[in-house]
């Protein structure tokens, strides 16, 4: 079925190369920024909606030791445009306060990394990136406070990025051409990603938009089939990631909906299971017709007792959890330095392995030391804390709430944070679903 379907091998393995910051592009990127900031002056409602449109789509371009992309062009703009037109640098918003308040002693945790670093440039280049979700969320909260019908243009922009991102994902499992795979029985077999950077990242891409699709109903009830598509199309692409963890938490999250406002569950639930039961169609396809393994095998690929497995080249959690506490048993107050933990695995006895701790809570530990995990935990319990909190009221703090939980236990076996493209939508949504407006209305 799958393989007769496909046109594309199924896995193109992608090779990076530097793209330079050039003229066009540098004036192209300072056009988006400038009409960004023009919008955000005039407080139009479009440029939350545009935002959170913009995540997963980058043309990054490369200029030092760091990258441009259209994404924090639009950022830029925005956070310009809205000072500019008069809006206050310090939220209004109590909760949106403690939360920026908790994000600023995570970026003075990364600072602190820098003290012994042996690569200060990624410490910059991770201090930067910490301080880009802190903007992001500074500008959503300032959308919603300031700027009627936010919430709604918010959610429109997530649902169109949404229908790329998972139609792409979607076509990569049926005519080929996903980023990663893996082999089974001599096979190599699609795990998609869409336009993220690999398929964990496409999965936590998916665990903020999803609840942010599942109470569209609550806040317009315009354009209800697009958010079916959206919905069924996001569920489908989430299984063919082959995210275990990932479809772990979205389902645990869908299951604390339905338990939280089950109105909104009910009616996302036929486009939910609709779409899941699609995405695992096509996986069994390429499962048990082209790799010849057996239905029953289906259940194993979750134990990761996958009959004629080959492994990859990036190390596995059995390595790299051990590397990431050794080097926070050398450096355990302010670790050995964001950004530097994929440089130093060869000190540790991982040679030919550069990559991340799959683990955000090591990962933190390693490159930051005490002090940076104390100042993640307190994110993590103010940002739930302050979305639960309005989550009765307001459905964007509702959804906030199911995405930052379902990322944060996701990353206890991987860290997606360290990717912009899986991080920014959070930042953005934890933003708007944490603002008040002035009326005292979530």
């Amino acid at each position: 079925m799958t393989q007769a379907l496909a046109v594309l091998p199924p896995v193109i393995n992608q090779t990076t190369a530097p793209v330079p910051l050039d003229p066009l592009a540098a004036a192209g990127f300072t056009a988006i920024a400038i009409a960004s900031a023009y919008l955000a002056f005039r407080g139009s409602p479009w440029m939350i909606g545009v935002l959170a449109f913009s995540v997963p789509f980058a043309a990054y371009r490369d200029i030092a030791h760091t990258t441009l992309t259209i994404e924090k062009s639009i950022a830029l703009g925005t956070a310009v445009g809205l000072l500019l037109g008069g809006a206050p640098p310090w939220p209004q918003s109590p909760g949106t306060r403690r939360i920026m308040i908790a994000s600023a002693l995570v970026l003075a945790a990364i600072a602190a990394s820098s003290i012994g670093a042996s690569y200060p440039l990624h410490v910059a280049r991770e201090l930067f990136k910490q301080a880009e979700y802190i903007v992001l969320l500074w500008c959503a909260a300032t959308f919603v406070q300031r700027i009627p019908r936010s919430a709604v243009y918010f959610t429109a922009g997530v649902a169109a990025a949404s229908v790329i991102v998972a139609t792409l994902a979607v076509s990569q499992a049926i005519i080929g051409g996903a980023p990663s795979g893996i082999w089974i029985n001599g096979h190599p077999l699609p795990r998609v990603a869409g336009t993220l950077e690999g398929p964990n990242q496409l999965a936590g891409f998916l665990e903020a938009v999803l609840p942010v699709l599942w109470v569209w109903p609550l806040l317009t009830a315009a354009f209800l089939p697009a958010r079916w598509y959206a919905t069924f199309a996001s569920s489908g692409a989430l299984m063919l990631s082959q995210s275990r963890a990932g479809i772990v938490v979205v389902a645990l999250a869908y299951a604390a909906l339905w338990r939280l406002r089950r109105a909104a569950a009910a009616l996302a639930v036929v486009p939910v299971i609709a779409g899941a039961l699609f995405g695992l169609l096509v996986v069994a396809g390429w499962f048990v017709l082209v790799a010849h393994a057996r239905w029953t095998d289906l259940w194993h690929m979750f134990f990761l007792d996958i009959p004629g497995q080959q492994g990859g080249g990036v190390g596995t959690r059995a390595q790299l959890w051990p590397a990431a506490l050794k080097m926070f048993a050398a450096h355990p107050l302010v670790g050995v330095g964001a950004g530097n933990f994929e440089l130093l695995l060869p000190a540790v006895g991982l040679s030919g392995v550069q990559t991340q701790a799959a683990s955000l809570p090591l990962q933190t530990l390693a490159e930051q030391g005490i002090i940076g995990f104390v100042a993640l935990v307190l994110f993590a319990v103010v940002a739930l804390r302050e979305t639960f909190a309005l989550q009765a009221r307001s459905p964007l703090a509702l959804a906030a709430f199911l995405a930052v939980a379902a990322l944060l236990v996701h990353q206890l076996v991987d860290d997606l944070f360290f990717f912009p493209k899986a991080a920014e939508l959070c930042y953005l949504l934890v933003g708007a679903g944490s603002a008040k407006l002035a009326d005292g209305r979530a």
